[in-house]
């Protein structure tokens, strides 16, 4: 079966203070499984900032004022109509940024998901009475909304990004400003009209498309913004921290991973392999959480490759919008002279290619797609950039190990601490590993732990501040303390 790219039902231009503005669409959004042109939208150029910032601010005074339980009843309001238009935001999710279908519904839900979380965290804000030296005094221990927050979100989850952040910020009380890819516009433009269905008040949410190399410092650097949270690379992140640093905001990053995948010597090969195929087939591997270093013990090592190789011999990659596929395609030809870099470099080290999967080369209406083969690659060192470096592709590397220490601190020796993953049959050896793994998150035979009833957050260079869970509020309030007699 073959899903229809969905006819646009909002304007492809920003929106502010609750309207799209008068702009004529020039920019190309191309569907990168086919290279066809899906829309054109407008960007933002730097005065439209000031003009959503002098909208926000009305804004946040109203908002901030709203009870929390409305607060968070709208936000409930914007999950259940992500629910009732799953399916039409799904297909035009895989057609802007390739992902299959069965995975795009799931962003859907995964983004839903958040928004009710938040709906109820919203009203679970409380403060306290803490005592005083004075018996005759008290002080009052009280959360405030930060003010005006700026989001910046990739194009990988190009929803649900937006929606950790948005749900965040409006159940503690602040408005501001969507900065979505460039390659992904069109997804969080069509949560416009949802908002506003939902109930929340024009001006709450200001969504802007348009460059992040322009966009993206304004936003840091603007006074008025107080919060800034991003999801994105190391360097951007240091440029937001930069900017950010003169006005002294509250800075949130999630930024890249390289995600260790430990095979302990009694792993259920079977269970562990489907499960790698399906966490690196992902997005096409390029997620920041995805297994970027598979590390399998010297002794199953051959009967592990063996089932890898037949297993992804198996799985299928191709246009999203079609039934039965498992991965789509990078998310431009850039992405893939990137990947392959990497590739062809490990081998002038050593590295061997043992296992192709291009399945997407039997269909040539996919030509003029972003598509890189599923690779499995043997003999990878810790000296190559297959180790170091954050691949974002469906790049299966392969290292060997005989010693539980020794895979610890190998996985442990790289500047990113973002995710881990460890497969064994001994809980207790699992858990184990797993405390020892300097990684903000760790699946223990779950190749998909992240939930919005938890936090999310990297350590090193993958990031300050979580996302989800009763912690992901907090970062979005200040605190204010009122010494005052007591009645």
């Amino acid at each position: 079966m073959h899903r229809n790219v969905p006819q646009l039902w909002f304007e492809p231009v920003p929106w502010i203070d609750g309207k799209p503005i008068d702009r004529k669409p020039t920019e190309q959004v191309v569907n990168p499984a086919t290279g066809q042109l899906i829309a054109r939208v407008a960007f933002a150029e730097s005065t439209d900032i000031e003009q959503a910032i002098a909208s926000s601010h009305g804004a946040q005074d109203r908002w901030q004022k709203t009870s929390a339980f409305e607060r968070g009843e709208i936000l409930k309001r914007v999950a259940e109509r992500l629910e009732a238009q799953r399916d039409v935001l799904a297909r035009l999710l895989t057609a802007e940024q390739g992902k299959p279908y069965l995975q795009a519904l799931g962003e859907v839900d995964y983004a839903a998901s958040f928004f009710r979380w938040f709906g109820e965290e919203a009203r679970r804000v409380c403060g306290r009475i803490a005592p005083h030296p004075q018996a005759d005094r008290e002080f009052l221990i009280e959360h405030k909304p930060l003010g005006l927050a700026a989001w910046i979100t990739p194009w990988n989850f190009p929803l649900a990004q937006g929606a950790k952040k948005i749900a965040a910020a409006l159940a503690a009380g602040c408005c501001g400003i969507w900065k979505p890819a460039e390659s992904t516009p069109l997804i969080a433009l069509a949560m416009a009209p949802i908002f506003e269905q939902a109930g929340l008040p024009s001006g709450a949410v200001q969504i802007l498309p348009g460059l992040g190399s322009q966009l993206g410092s304004i936003l840091s650097n603007h006074p008025a913004i107080r919060v800034v949270s991003l999801t994105g690379s190391v360097r951007t992140g240091r440029e937001i921290l930069s900017g950010a640093a003169w006005d002294i905001k509250r800075v949130l990053l999630e930024l890249g991973g390289n995600a260790p995948f430990i095979v302990l010597p009694d792993a259920d090969l079977d269970f562990t392999v489907d499960q790698l195929v399906r966490l690196k087939l992902f997005v096409s591997g390029q997620v920041c959480v995805t297994a970027n270093r598979i590390f399998v013990h010297r002794d199953i090592r051959s009967a592990f490759m063996d089932k890898l190789l037949t297993r992804l011999a198996a799985s299928k990659i191709g246009d999203g919008l079609e039934d039965g596929v498992d991965a789509g395609p990078l998310i431009h030809q850039q992405a893939c002279q990137g990947v392959d870099m990497l590739v062809q470099k490990a081998c002038q080290m050593g590295a061997r290619i043992v296992g192709l999967n291009a399945s997407y080369a039997n269909d040539s209406r996919l030509a003029r797609g972003s598509f890189y083969p599923a690779t499995v690659i043997d003999g990878v060192t810790d000296q190559m950039d297959l180790f170091g470096c954050e691949i974002f592709g469906p790049i299966f590397s392969i290292l060997e190990y005989s010693q539980v220490e020794d895979v610890v601190a190998r996985a442990n020796s790289v500047t990113q601490g973002l995710a881990g993953y460890v497969y064994g049959q001994d809980l207790s050896e699992c858990k184990r590993v797993a405390r020892r793994l300097q990684v903000g998150i760790v699946g223990i035979n779950e190749w998909r732990p992240l939930k919005a009833e938890i936090p999310f957050g990297g350590v090193k260079q993958s990031g300050l501040g979580v996302e989800g869970g009763k912690e992901g509020i907090y970062d979005y309030l200040s605190l204010q303390v009122i010494s005052t007699p007591r009645d």
